[in-house]
């Protein structure tokens, strides 16, 4: 079945009705017909199953068959700050951290960032990866479109995480903590709803940024001994902190799909 994210309201009545773009996909690119079923999601955590009645380039419309709470989202909300990279590896790193669960994406500007004025990022870069969470997130599942926020500086960035809980740093030169003890420290020695993780630049972060970051009591924290490519490391960490959380078990409701 099929998966839409559609604004809030527009699943607020029995009736549905799609038009522009949405349309459409449905009508030439999917060539979906009356009768046929869709999921649509209004972000909120909630989805609807819509029947199909009418198909048009210019106009769907449907009737809400059930709605349920949506099963993609996990409970422990993670947030990655990515450092500004080249562009195909950024996105990467937002689509593959879609798919894993990451719930937010901060781009930081660091001291070895390709990119490091983070004012060179406009608002069409920001709406071409905002697209690419979207079209992540209806594939992955999701029950919420991740937010992208706008670059920060790493002082700022590094300021926001703490605020929001534990924050664990990628760092190829650690050679004490395993992610692995990060991850227990974090998840199983006190309340931890919310997880921020680090990631630097291709060039790694430099001394003065780690330095800042234990300063503030971040975690640095090893991946092993094989160095990964920045817009691997996000994605791979998701994954362990969810899997660590207990939060990769298979749906008990049957929603999973196969393979799961």
């Amino acid at each position: 079945m099929h998966r839409f994210f559609v604004e809030p309201g527009v699943t607020a009545d029995e009736q549905v009705t799609l038009e522009g773009s949405l349309a459409h996909q449905i009508a030439r690119v999917l060539r979906l017909r009356p009768g046929e079923q869709i999921t649509l999601l209004d972000g909120s955590g909630r989805e609807c199953v819509v029947q199909l009645v009418e198909v048009t380039p210019r106009r769907v419309c449907g009737i809400v068959r059930q709605t349920r709470v949506s099963g993609g989202e996990p409970r422990l909300t993670l947030t990655l700050y990515q450092a500004l990279v080249p562009r195909d590896k950024l996105e990467v790193a937002i689509q593959k951290g879609t798919e894993a669960g990451v719930s937010t994406f901060v781009p930081v500007s660091c001291a070895r960032s390709v990119v490091p004025r983070g004012d060179v990022i406009d608002e069409r870069r920001l709406e071409r990866w905002r697209r690419i969470a979207r079209e992540a997130a209806e594939q992955s599942r999701r029950g919420r479109i991740p937010h992208v926020g706008g670059p920060l500086p790493f002082a700022d960035a590094l300021s926001d995480a703490v605020s929001r809980g534990p924050v664990i740093v990628a760092w190829e030169a650690e050679r004490r903590r395993s992610i692995r003890a990060a991850l227990t420290h974090v998840l199983h020695h006190g309340p931890a709803s919310g997880l921020s993780v680090f990631v630097g630049p291709e060039g790694g972060f430099s001394e003065a940024e780690m330095d800042q970051a234990s300063a503030r009591g971040a975690l640095s924290a090893s991946l092993g001994p094989r160095i990964l490519r920045t817009e691997t490391v996000g994605p791979i960490v998701a994954a362990l902190a969810l899997y660590e959380a207990g939060e990769l078990e298979p749906s008990l409701d049957g929603s999973a799909p196969p393979g799961s």
